[in-house]
């Protein structure tokens, strides 16, 4: 009878535990994220506190819940780069950078609300020394656990990463000595990715990858804060990736999530290629794990962002050179449900960089 009694409660317990499971893919869940943006004509890092409450908002036009601005936010990014937000949610810092190698770091981010103390706000650059002709600086990422950012510079001819340790320590007017990483002969890149030492960059082209076979054209890699080697390259047509490639990286489940301008590179198909982070090394001409997105609806994609512990995708669009006041979001995007699309207000924001906070409460 006591063993009847045991079993009883342990199948009860499990169904309980069960019941109480996140469904598979969904990194955490998605309740207690953030979501940023940098609006270029406002110079104010819009915050929407609760992006459940944004995705399931009635509303047509949605405006932030506060914002958050400085001067220094006006006087250093006069230009945002793209995709040139990032946030370490471990730590609480929000980096934007120019597209001219300027960083503004903003410190106690979720307490942030109006103007930023003065304290609470750093700025340090880029050093001039290095640098590639004619060059434009694209997306951030930060790697919290070693406290390092990664940010792309596109030249005429050729491409780097530049690697910026102790980032959250850098002080005012710093000046970053360059500390480059790259791939010998690649070109155009403008997307990179990092979490726990590991780093995903998208280059659109260069030289050959392959022994018995080789490729040419856009290719994913991913490496270290060293090196990248061609062994963990992902390249070929059955890759479906093209430019402009920003990055987005699920940390919780291990899913890369790649960004292409269907207008930009004349495509007609889904515009977001996902992979697992596992799958480099495999091989090099890999489809992508799944597709996301509409090919018509998203067919300017030029920004991703991902929550990496909570199960949330957002992308920023462009028309020409210039930023949205649109946003897309997907809630657990593996899960195949369409992008909700969120109106900005006020109309007039410009949006070239976004990041979600999956720490926010």
């Amino acid at each position: 009878m006591k063993l009847r009694s045991l079993l009883g409660l342990a199948a009860s317990i499990l169904i309980l535990l069960t019941a109480c499971k996140e469904p598979e893919g969904s990194s955490g869940g998605t309740s207690g994220a953030a979501l940023y943006a940098y609006d270029s004509t406002s110079s104010a890092v819009l915050v929407w506190t609760d992006i459940s409450a944004l995705y399931t908002s009635t509303t047509t036009t949605v405006a932030p819940t506060k914002q958050i601005t400085s001067s220094v936010f006006s006087s250093k990014i006069t230009s945002l780069a793209w995709g040139g937000v990032c946030l370490d949610s471990l730590h609480g810092y929000l980096y934007l950078v120019s597209d001219t190698g300027s960083i503004v770091r903003v410190g106690n981010l979720r307490s942030q609300s109006g103007a930023v103390a003065s304290y609470d706000v750093v700025s340090f650059s880029l050093s001039d020394t290095g640098r590639l002709s004619s060059s434009t600086f694209g997306q951030v990422a930060v790697d919290a656990q070693n406290d390092r950012l990664f940010i792309t510079e596109n030249g005429s001819s050729s491409t780097q990463i530049w690697v910026v340790n102790n980032a959250s320590s850098q002080g005012q007017s710093a000046s970053v000595t360059l500390q480059a990483l790259h791939a010998a002969g690649d070109t155009g890149g403008t997307g990179v990715a990092a979490a726990s030492g590991s780093v995903y960059a998208f280059m659109l082209s260069g030289d050959t990858v392959g022994s018995l076979v080789t490729y040419t054209g856009p290719r994913l890699r991913k490496g270290t804060a060293a090196a990248f080697t061609d062994a963990n390259t992902l390249i070929g047509p059955a890759t479906l990736i093209g430019k402009y490639g920003s990055l987005a990286l699920d940390t919780g489940n291990g899913y890369l999530f790649v960004a292409r301008h269907n207008t930009d590179a004349s495509a007609t198909t889904a515009p977001i290629q996902v992979f697992t982070t596992g799958a480099f090394g495999q091989a090099y001409n890999l489809a992508p794990t799944t597709t996301l997105g509409s090919a018509t609806a998203q067919a300017d994609l030029r920004v991703l962002a991902h929550a990496g512990s909570k199960d949330w995708l957002a992308g920023l669009g462009s028309s020409s050179t210039s930023g949205s006041s649109t946003v897309y979001l997907w809630k657990s995007p593996m899960g195949g449900t369409a992008a909700k699309i969120i109106s900005v207000s006020p109309t007039t924001s410009v949006l070239k960089g976004i990041a979600i906070d999956g720490n926010a409460s």
